[in-house]
């Protein structure tokens, strides 16, 4: 009705939340808080300590070393002069890129820990979401000593911690497939421009085996660089793949003493100019099929896998050395080599991990799940501009994903004692005053207007309710039902103090 003062308005639509988020209402996030504050703190029993580095970060951050399927994931800022800016996929280029950048050299190693939100743009699905929680470290230095050992074992002792102890340790190494490559003779340029190709094969989903659809990928790869090799004059550049960015980011990031200052299509110029048609591709992918296959399938119980890889050394002998080491020192540490799995076949993270790459497997009762993550990064620092050589390892829990599984395994971390909490009814403008000056001295005080009856304040968690009309102050416990009136503020402190008398 025209001139009606009080119209009656349709309801607004709800907004929804955004798919693949979450919301945490106080008893979910306190859940939560309470497995972030325990796993910091045991990450800082291990000498590392807290940092915080932006949610935004340059997009060419991640592109430089990140694996392809993060990258294509990424989600961009929109709008003015933010081209290239982006929600970070993951925290640890972010940490590096800040210890490149820090003002003063930093004592190496260098161990920090971090704890924040992480977006993806991915499928969602059952416990899977596009913004997470992670929890983690990273331990940067000059010298790979003992560095690996300590992240498998702080990652595996601090599920425990959380009330998790019988993770299964799957270790799998990035190794293999460059010593592979490096075995068969291809030239170098060649192996580098492989490595991601291959570690997304391996990554990739259907039911083929890891090591079928790497030697898929192999295959169709090498045969369309024999075609393009053997097409057109030694010096024609005309048809060299244009991805030129992606052949740089290839190349510098991962074996960066081939490329020097040179360009993607530089280094192809020049491998085109000396690739000698006459090593016959087809001698070299049956060469390598046959060790795929075998490499490949080599998975189960460490000390197992270790025994029969000792036939394949002079394949991936850095590889073998490396693996029979980090299990001895993982066996020092406490941890009975029965938990440990090595997977030769796992591709996970290859073209990201420069060798050892690690998961931690809860059992659920659906079926074992991924809690943790990580692996060793060596010339991430370089490819993000440092000119030392510098080595980097470090690991990450999805936060949510461990509350998951602390659910399907009917456990949760017991929450601290609550902290007594006091509804102070304001009848007069004191109260709030005396609210205050109570809450500076560690009470915890909620003011309400009067008419919260005692039933309602005792439903919703106080312990005591204080009644405030000018200088008159009567206080309440609701467990006992016992009054007092404290004659002053330090009297009534004394009352609500756990060590004091109560009324």
């Amino acid at each position: 009705m025209i001139g009606d003062s009080n119209p009656i308005r349709a309801a607004e639509s709800r907004v929804a939340l955004v798919k693949g988020t979450a919301d945490l209402l106080p008893e979910s996030f306190a859940r939560l808080e309470r497995l972030e504050s325990l796993l910091l703190d045991r990450f800082a029993r291990a000498g590392y300590q807290p940092v915080r580095v932006p949610v935004l970060e340059n997009r060419t951050l991640h592109e430089r070393k990140s694996g392809a399927r993060i990258v294509a994931n990424l989600y961009q800022v929109a709008g003015a002069l933010s081209e290239d800016v982006c929600l970070r996929p993951e925290v640890t280029a972010g940490i590096v890129r800040a210890f490149n950048d820090a003002p003063d050299p930093q004592t190496l190693p260098w161990r920090v820990s971090y704890a924040g939100p992480v977006f993806r743009l991915q499928p969602t699905g059952p416990g899977v979401l596009r913004e997470f929680q992670q929890v983690g470290v990273e331990r940067i230095d000059d010298r790979g000593d003992g560095g690996d050992a300590e992240a498998i074992w702080l990652a595996d002792w601090s599920l425990a911690e959380a009330g998790i102890a019988d993770a299964t340790i799957r270790i799998g190494h990035a190794g293999l497939i460059r010593d592979l490559l490096k075995w068969s003779g291809l030239p170098l340029g060649v192996q580098v421009a492989l490595v991601e190709v291959l570690g997304e094969a391996a990554q990739g989903g259907g039911e083929a085996t890891s090591e079928d659809r790497i030697l898929s990928a192999m295959e169709s790869h090498l045969e369309s660089l024999a075609a393009w090799l053997g097409a057109g004059k030694a010096d024609e550049e005309a048809d060299v793949p244009a991805d030129d960015a992606g052949v740089d980011r290839l190349f510098r990031t991962l074996y960066p003493e081939v490329i020097g200052r040179r360009s993607g299509r530089d280094v192809i110029g020049r491998i085109r100019r000396k690739w000698d048609l006459g090593h016959g591709l087809s001698g070299v992918l049956s060469k390598l099929r046959d060790r795929v296959r075998e490499l490949a399938n080599l998975r189960g119980p460490a000390l197992d896998v270790l025994d029969r890889l000792g036939r394949f050394e002079d394949v991936v002998p850095a590889m073998s050395r490396e693996l029979r080491t980090l299990v001895d020192s993982l066996r020092a540490y406490g941890i009975d080599p029965a938990r440990v799995e090595l997977d030769l076949g796992f591709g996970r993270g290859i073209g990201f991990y420069s060798q050892m790459m690690f998961v931690l497997l809860a059992d659920t009762p659906g079926g074992p799940l991924e809690v943790c993550g990580g692996g060793r990064y060596d010339g991430l620092a370089r490819a993000l501009g440092s000119t030392g050589d510098l080595g980097g390892v470090g690991f990450a829990f999805g936060l949510e994903r461990l509350r998951e599984i602390l659910d399907a395994r009917g456990h949760d971390l017991k929450a601290d004692a609550p902290q007594e909490r006091t509804l102070l009814v304001a009848n007069s403008p004191e109260a709030y005053g005396l609210a205050a000056w109570l809450r500076s001295r560690g009470q915890t005080v909620v003011v309400e207007s009067p008419g919260r009856d005692q039933s309602s304040a005792k439903a919703t968690s106080f312990t005591r309710v204080i009644h405030v009309d000018g200088t008159k102050i009567r206080v309440m416990n609701l467990a006992t039902g016992v009054e007092a009136e404290p004659k002053s503020r330090d009297e009534l402190l004394r009352l609500l103090t756990p060590t004091g008398a109560r009324p």
